[in-house]
């Protein structure tokens, strides 16, 4: 199966390379009919975009952002400040609802492993990231990688103008809907730590000093739905005093809005929005204990 899904992903690049539309440069990138963005169900991935599209709205003022999405976590546009034209797909990212429109300007960050689907099938005029990628024809280095500041890097290159202060913002209709879960009966939230079910237990097991009333996210304990949507997850990670996590999307959307957060990463996987992580509980416990003395 491995054989044949990489034979059929160096058709599909091969493909790319060779269907690149005519491009002049530098008018298709100054002056682009329209520019777009596209993220996999990856909450990296996907945040990266959120940023990304509100930098092409700084820099192509009156221009459409086509924002395009996984169906499982394309409410995270709507932390954006605007609604852009919005375009989803469930298990093939080529197939993209409503249709992709011709001659677009797309911009990546963070180019995932359904990136080479959706150039293969949608055409746009080109692709412009600060990663090296088989579905990438343009490549502006920048002096980081770490989200957003290489989103700021790409804009800067192109001397474009954009908001580098700019932090996500959580819809009315999340945030009301978070209240509900985490307060059923008043729908009004006192100041809480979010936290998983492991970064609990750690802060009980060592006793570990916890100013405010703890929100364990998953778990037996947790009166939070499985189900709950990835949205509604943001907008209760957004409303919390500090994160401590041991899980990956926690951390994510925690660096992605500014949130004061300390993670458990053991697997090496909370990359690409700067900090580091804890990699055991002494040293967990010690940032927890920095981050207390520190405030928020």
């Amino acid at each position: 199966m491995k054989f044949i899904k990489k034979f059929f992903t160096k058709r599909r690049e091969a493909k790319v390379l060779s269907s690149w539309n005519d491009f002049r440069f530098p008018s298709d990138i100054l002056k682009p009919n329209s520019v777009g963005v596209f993220a996999s169900d990856d909450i990296s991935e996907v945040w990266a975009a959120v940023y990304m599209a509100k930098a092409l709205q700084d820099a192509y003022p009156g221009i459409p952002v086509h924002f395009t999405a996984h169906e499982s976590v394309n409410e995270l546009a709507g932390f954006l400040p605007w609604t852009p034209e919005m375009h989803t797909y469930s298990t093939d990212s080529g197939v993209i609802e409503p249709e992709f429109p011709e001659n677009v300007l797309v911009f990546t960050s963070l180019p995932g492993v359904d990136f080479v689907r959706f150039i293969e099938r949608n055409n746009p005029i080109a692709c412009v990231s600060s990663q090296d990628h088989t579905a990438v024809n343009i490549r502006i280095r920048t002096s980081t990688e770490t989200i957003p500041i290489s989103v700021h890097g790409i804009m800067n290159v192109l001397k474009m103008k954009i908001d580098e202060n700019w932090k996500p913002s959580v819809p009315r209709v999340l945030s009301e809907k978070a209240s509900a879960i985490l307060s059923p009966v008043s729908h009004r939230t006192l100041p809480y730590i979010l936290a998983t079910e492991a970064a609990s237990a750690i802060f009980e097991k060592k006793r570990a000093e916890v100013p405010l009333k703890i929100v364990v996210v998953d778990g037996k304990s947790s009166h939070i739905p499985p189900d709950t949507s990835v949205g509604i997850i943001a907008a209760m990670v957004a409303g919390a005093s500090a994160v401590a996590t041991t899980r990956r999307d926690l951390w994510i959307h925690a660096r992605a809005m500014g949130v004061p957060v300390i993670g458990l990463d053991r697997k090496h996987t909370f990359t690409g929005w700067g900090s580091e992580p804890a990699t055991g509980d002494t040293q967990f416990l010690e940032q927890w204990a920095t981050l207390i003395r520190r405030g928020w």
